[in-house]
């Protein structure tokens, strides 16, 4: 009955012990959700240009940092800097044969068109057409301006003319009024900086008419030259006046028109909420760090990485402060490990992240790539800053598309790479170092 007694109050310590290591360093995953919710809402609008969903979201993060206790700069949590981007906040509406169809689910209209409203013939290129030159020849310059040209590839033998489609599709050689291209997978949206003098529409082949006679449009796009945007910038001091400093990008894709919006929840709040979860563990052990931690959210990343850019080349402290840099895209998944980029350049600190999650078992697996400029890091690393940028690799697979929605979103190993990144930055947290 005593060692019965002695051995129920043992498991119990353990319990006990093991609840407190989880409470310093665990999650609550229904607040990771919640924040992500909160980015994805139709609120932020897709976190883009039009009706100022930018702006609208970075006041959210930057009210997540002050309610955390995260400092900003005497210059505030904000950074402000003008970009270029072309909108669609107004109507939108597309007919095939007077059949509406709907933009994010049967099209998508590509980010350079400009506002156009009107019905016009539509003359579809395809096999059927293009492997008969003498059909193919009795399609004049004249009906082609007037009209919307369909271009289809699919079981095309005229390899010339392959070759050539992609050019007529993007700079539409041809002189069309307008330019439709046949998606075969899900349609996927990126912003431009640019206006282009004709429309292009992107068509799933699914929502294809038997016959394509008619295109009726009703476009209004909204160019803004120099619209101002913002980075959102934070940070906890240390004992040491260096800086690891952890960074997402929180915009996204924005509307197609009214009431289509692209929530973006791999792309990137997930990776912004993973910053905001940090940024409280962090403030809560800040008797503990040696190392400062900064943490900033840029803007403009869907763009070309305009506000990592523009950061790199105005920081709110020297860049030669920054002990090291990890950026956060797309996190959301993670059942297959995760991926770093800029692993081969800086083999120390990955050798610490593997030997950390081995240590630990955290995730199935880390895997390594060499320099890319696919996110927010790239700025950074050009300028001589140590810099990864990881990212989760997964089944999830929705990528700036409408179906990047938080409720699909697996978070599978959300709050194993969450206790990974805090035990990367304590390999660094020595005085002696």
């Amino acid at each position: 009955m005593i060692n019965k007694l002695l051995k129920f109050k043992l498991l119990n310590v353990l319990f006990c012990f093991s609840l407190f290591i989880l409470q310093t360093k665990g999650q609550d995953m229904n607040h990771v959700k919640e924040t992500i919710s909160n980015l994805c809402s139709e609120q932020f609008k897709g976190r883009g240009y039009t009706h100022k969903g930018d702006s609208l979201a970075s006041d959210y993060i930057a009210k997540l940092l002050k309610k955390n206790k995260v400092k900003s700069f005497p210059g505030g949590y904000f950074q402000p800097f003008s970009i270029s981007v072309n909108t669609f906040p107004g109507m939108m509406k597309i007919a095939i044969n007077d059949s509406v169809i709907i933009p994010g689910y049967d099209y998508l209209v590509s980010s350079t068109t400009n506002t156009i409203k009107g019905t016009f013939p539509i003359i579809v290129l395809d096999k059927n057409i293009v492997d008969f030159p003498e059909r193919f020849k009795t399609i004049n310059t004249d009906s082609i301006s007037k009209s919307f040209v369909l271009i289809d590839t699919l079981l095309l033998k005229n390899k010339g003319f392959r070759d050539a489609a992609n050019d007529m599709l993007n700079y539409n050689l041809l002189g069309a009024k307008g330019v439709i291209e046949v998606e075969n997978k899900n349609l996927m949206y990126s912003p431009s900086p640019v206006v282009f003098p004709f429309p292009k529409i992107y068509i799933q082949r699914n929502s294809l008419f038997e016959e394509m006679k008619t295109i009726s449009v009703s476009i209004e796009n909204e160019y803004y030259k120099a619209y101002t945007t913002r980075n959102i910038i934070g940070f906890i001091p240390g004992k040491i006046d260096s800086f690891i400093v952890f960074t997402a990008h929180y915009d996204h894709l924005g509307e197609m028109g009214k009431g289509i919006y692209f929530p973006g929840a791999n792309d990137n709040a997930s990776g912004t909420a993973m910053l905001t979860e940090l940024a409280k563990y962090f403030v809560k052990n800040k008797r503990k760090l040696d190392y400062s931690i900064a943490f900033i959210f840029f803007s403009a990343e869907e763009l070309g990485l305009l506000g990592s850019t523009h950061y790199s080349e105005n920081p709110v402290f020297p860049l030669s402060k920054i002990k090291f840099l990890v950026n956060l895209d797309m996190v959301g998944s993670g059942d297959k490990g995760i991926m770093v980029v800029n692993g081969t350049e800086h083999k120390q600190e990955f050798q610490k992240l593997v030997n950390i999650n081995n240590i630990n078992n955290y995730l199935p697996k880390i895997m390594i790539r060499g320099p890319r400029a696919n996110s927010d890091h790239f700025p950074f690393h050009q300028k001589g800053v140590k810099a990864f940028f990881i990212y989760t690799e997964g089944e999830y697979s929705e990528y700036h598309s409408i179906y990047d929605k938080p409720e699909d979103l697996p978070l599978s190993e959300f709050s194993d790479l969450y206790k990974l990144l805090i035990d990367f930055y304590k390999s660094f947290n020595s005085v002696a170092e």
